[in-house]
């Protein structure tokens, strides 16, 4: 539990009324039961939702100036607000310290200080666990793993042989960071070859039925403060690494294949592939299942949009989509014409119907 003046210090806002109000929990306004609730105002649009539940207690933004209740915080950036509330009032995952006696440690693997490490986990030959992570339960760890420090690996997340991941990582339950690339080759050129090349399919033969393992012998490397979400599944690269720079968030059911470069402060949201080789610069944003070529690359604070399908690279700076992905400007240019549509396939049969009329005039 926190105070109204120390919630208000915390976020840097503006209180008005009693800071020695104390609050249990954090709430939308139209979810408040009791007078320790703090109810959390995002719009304007929920400001009948205060004196509809007598709510005494409130964050809102700035811009509202004040608010029609006995104590309020005022904020310049509500969101940002959420988050750092929600760092206030944490309701930790669930660990005890120590290593849990169903968990297999390698005699080889260093663990290091106010380590958790849960039921049924493995931690493989001459890896390291560093200070203060945790293991929930079920992790696999493989072999020659380095893991920093207050690292959070939920159930069920596994992790290749030689895989580094840095400090205060979060993985989510069932992620696969460290497995094989998906990168075979034929004997004979083939169809992929065909294809890249603008040529011909090949018709049968062994430059499409035998298919020869290319393996992943190189590693996955993430830097600190990176969020891998549920499920998803980042690949070792070929002979170098794949990397995911510092700071950068990764949803749900995201594929990163083989090779792959991610920079820093990336937003890479859920079912989002991307093939392998692929180099995203920095604070980029990919939107819900949108995918991303093998070799193709994505420059520095660009946004790529829910479903787009990229043929090519993307400049810095730019706003794709669609399939095949185009810059925003020239979407939006395009949907204006095909609204025009209509009225221009109207206009094209009258002008022809007059034509024809005055052929028919001057023939006779």
């Amino acid at each position: 539990m926190k105070t109204l003046g120390e919630i208000a210090k915390y976020l840097d806002g503006k209180l008005q009324g009693d800071p020695a109000v104390v609050i249990n929990r954090i709430v939308h306004p139209a979810l408040v039961q009791a007078p320790d609730d703090l109810a959390l105002v995002l719009s304007a649009n929920v400001l009948d939702l205060l004196k509809r539940n007598q709510v005494t207690n409130a964050i809102a933004p700035a811009e509202l100036n004040s608010l029609e209740v006995p104590n309020y915080i005022l904020v310049s950036r509500p969101r940002l607000a959420l988050a750092r509330l929600l760092e206030l009032f944490e309701r930790p995952v669930y660990s005890e310290e120590g290593v849990h006696p169903t968990a297999a440690i390698d005699p080889t693997a260093k663990i290091g200080e106010k380590v958790s490490i849960g039921p049924h986990c493995w931690v493989g030959p001459n890896s390291v666990v560093g200070a203060g992570s945790r293991l929930i339960c079920n992790v696999s760890i493989g072999a020659d793993v380095k893991i920093g420090a207050k690292v959070l690996m939920h159930p069920g997340v596994n992790v290749g042989d030689r895989c580094k991941i840095g400090n205060r990582v979060i993985i989510q339950p069932n992620a696969s960071i460290g497995g094989d690339g998906f990168a075979f080759v034929t004997e004979e050129p083939g169809n992929v070859e065909a294809a890249r090349q603008k040529k011909q399919i090949v018709e049968g033969t062994n430059a499409n039925s035998e298919r020869v393992r290319v393996n992943s012998i190189g590693d996955v490397v993430i830097e600190d403060d990176v969020e891998v979400g549920t499920g998803t599944c980042i690949d070792r690269g070929t002979l170098g690494e794949t990397k995911i720079g510092r700071g950068t968030k990764i949803d749900n059911l995201v594929h990163i294949g083989h090779n792959v470069t991610i920079g820093k402060n990336c937003l890479i949201v859920a079912q989002v592939g991307m093939g392998g080789s692929a180099k995203v610069g920095e604070r980029v944003v990919m939107g819900p299942q949108s995918g991303l070529p093998d070799h193709m690359s994505i420059g520095d604070d660009a946004v790529v949009v829910a479903q787009a399908g990229l043929a090519g690279s993307v400049q810095a700076r730019q706003t794709v989509v669609g399939t095949p992905a185009i810059p925003l400007r020239e979407f939006l240019h395009q949907q204006m014409n095909i609204k025009r549509f209509s009225r221009l396939n109207q206009r094209v049969k009258e002008l022809e119907a007059k034509i024809a009329e005055m052929e028919k005039r001057l023939g006779g």
